[in-house]
């Protein structure tokens, strides 16, 4: 007589329902490692953040200068390529080390910039602390809430 037979057939039920509810986690599992992950979002490196912005707006002939005294003005010009009810300009400043220096979320805005017309921009900020070697400008169309929404980004040496 096997160990089967012998065992109650409530015990049996049990031992089948256990088996199924391992089979159906363990199909599960492994279809979720097999199928792509739809959720996962990527960071935007600046060549594609580049890329998305060239069919949204044109920036040019921006520059970056040190007015003394602590205080650097980044200047400009956008053109937007379809219409925009907002826009902002972030920048933020870093040291020769990477350490963030300051960090001006609202530099620069246009309310209504319209497809086709360039809009000259100038903003100034006041670093009290340290030397910037660089600072990064980054362009959105709402109030920004993280940096992987800009429709543009990059870096610029000072």
């Amino acid at each position: 007589m096997s160990w089967w037979d012998e065992q109650s057939s409530a015990t049996r039920a049990g031992v089948i329902i256990g088996a199924l509810c391992l089979g159906f986690i363990l199909v599960v599992a492994i279809g979720g490692m097999m199928s792509p992950d739809n959720t996962a979002t990527e960071a935007p490196s600046a060549e594609k953040s580049n890329t998305q912005a060239q069919s949204e707006i044109r920036v040019e002939d921006i520059e970056v200068v040190s007015e003394g005294y602590g205080s650097y003005s980044v200047k400009g010009k956008i053109t937007p390529l379809k219409d925009f009810s907002y826009l902002e300009m972030h920048l933020k400043w870093y040291d020769s080390e990477g350490n963030l220096l300051y960090d001006n979320p609202l530099a620069w805005n246009i309310n209504d910039a319209k497809s086709g017309q360039p809009v000259k921009f100038s903003t100034i900020d006041f670093i009290d602390s340290g030397t910037p070697v660089k600072v990064e400008l980054l362009i959105f169309t709402d109030l920004a809430a993280d940096d992987d929404s800009a429709i543009y980004r990059t870096t610029l040496n000072v």
